[in-house]
């Protein structure tokens, strides 16, 4: 009999409780459940209302396509060596792909890049360590988990494919988050064909492993479609001006919290917040299981009446919806104009260590990194022939061909909206 969850992309998620157990129980530990209360998207409802989706909805179905995936495989009648491998490691491949976000800190990558601590880094600490539920879980289950579950993230896990499965440029991750955001923030440039791309998923034997490819026949379209969605999501949502202008106010209110603290004064706030925000190497597993997002934006709340008027400022600036304004402005002309920049913010009353802030964000719709030094799984995507040879996607595709290693950057100035005419101004000037 099976678990079933109820789920606006996937309809019904379904998990059989014999064979799928090992999730279930997984589901049910602490540090999965905290994901319910870490937003997918960080500060993307600021501009898509309904994109308040959480880690914890996306984790159920990364974990469900996994199951697909893997079953669909074993349907395709490989050898008796390979649907032995696909069968043993069927409950690994699930869990990991359930637990591939568990290490998120709160706003998930803002506070990734504010630490400077790859959640990669926190998921290996959580399922390794041997005080943590998830730790005896997978224990139970099988005391080669935890370490395997480790080398899966750190990707030197052999099956190689497995590790493509779970973390490369063909991966469930990627195929639930596109799919997901998509529905969630109501726009359309993440849909792709995932049903038909699944289904033409193949093993083909290289050497003494197994490839991850597309049947090039029947999936080649699905395949341009999957990495275009990417690249359209990239560009028109997750680097989204103003979503970006939200990241940048939420990073300077905390980083004047932090710098108050240093400074000897005392703000609101959790003791984990407290650490992450003056030692976050120091953080202990319970202080990162204690942090979510409702910690943050509390204390943000309560920071609105904080004696300090920067970061009163700051978090009101935040709590109302007051975002800082952007304009398209590259490194090399910020550089120019950067004295008098803060100059200008200065005479109005801005401390431009806290009011200016050049923000860059930079994506690879699709890189060619196969052998990448010391790692078992590349990054490539390859489609098979009939006569089971392998090609890369961008041999086969112009259209991919057209955006293989192009790394697309952009440079925004983000600034309080008082300072815009000045700025534009003096930017053109």
């Amino acid at each position: 009999m099976d678990k079933v969850f109820r789920d606006p992309v996937h309809d019904l998620i379904r998990f059989d409780r014999v064979e799928d157990a090992l999730v279930l129980r997984l589901i049910d530990t602490p540090h999965v459940q905290r994901l319910r209360h870490i937003r997918q998207l960080g500060t993307g409802s600021m501009v898509y209302p309904s994109a308040t989706h959480s880690r914890f909805s996306h984790a159920l179905g990364t974990a469900f396509l996994m199951k697909r995936v893997v079953d669909h495989l074993l349907e395709l009648a490989p050898s008796p060596s390979l649907a032995q491998t696909l069968t043993e490691h069927r409950q690994l491949l699930l869990a990991a792909a359930l637990l591939h976000d568990v290490g998120h800190l709160p706003f998930s990558h803002l506070l990734e890049d504010f630490t400077q601590i790859p959640h990669e880094t926190w998921t290996v600490r959580l399922v390794r360590h041997p005080q943590t539920h998830l730790h005896r879980v997978l224990t139970e289950a099988n005391p080669r988990y935890p370490e395997q579950i480790a080398q899966l993230f750190n990707r030197t896990f052999k099956p190689a494919f497995a590790v493509k499965l779970l973390s490369s440029q063909l991966d469930v991750d990627r195929m639930e988050y596109l799919v997901r955001d998509s529905l969630c923030t109501g726009v359309t440039y993440g849909y792709f064909d995932v049903n038909w791309l699944i289904h033409s998923l193949r093993l083909v034997q290289e050497n003494d492993d197994w490839e991850l490819a597309i049947d090039r026949r029947k999936g080649l379209h699905a395949a341009e479609g999957y990495v275009l969605a990417r690249y359209y999501m990239y560009q028109q949502v997750y680097h989204h001006k103003t979503a970006r202008a939200a990241d940048v106010l939420m990073r300077k209110t905390l980083q004047r919290a932090a710098d108050l603290l240093r400074a000897g004064h005392d703000l609101p706030m959790t003791p984990p917040l407290r650490k992450l925000l003056l030692r976050p190497a120091e953080l202990s597993l319970d202080d990162h299981l204690a942090l979510d997002d409702t910690v943050v934006l509390f204390a943000v709340k309560e920071w609105c009446a904080a004696p300090d008027p920067i970061l009163s400022d700051l978090a009101q600036r935040f709590q109302q919806r007051r975002l800082f304004k952007t304009l398209d402005l590259d490194e090399s002309q910020y550089r120019e104009h950067a004295d008098k920049l803060a100059q200008l913010a200065r005479a109005a009353g801005f401390d431009p260590r806290y009011y200016l802030a050049l923000d860059r964000v930079a994506d690879d719709p699709y890189k060619e990194s196969y052998f990448l030094k010391g790692l078992l799984a590349g990054e490539n995507i390859f489609l098979v022939d009939s006569d089971g040879a392998l090609v890369e996607l961008s041999q086969a595709s112009d259209v991919i061909r057209a955006v293989r290693n192009k790394t697309y950057v952009q440079d925004r100035l983000c600034f309080p909206e008082e300072l815009r005419d000045q700025i534009v101004a003096l930017c053109k000037s």
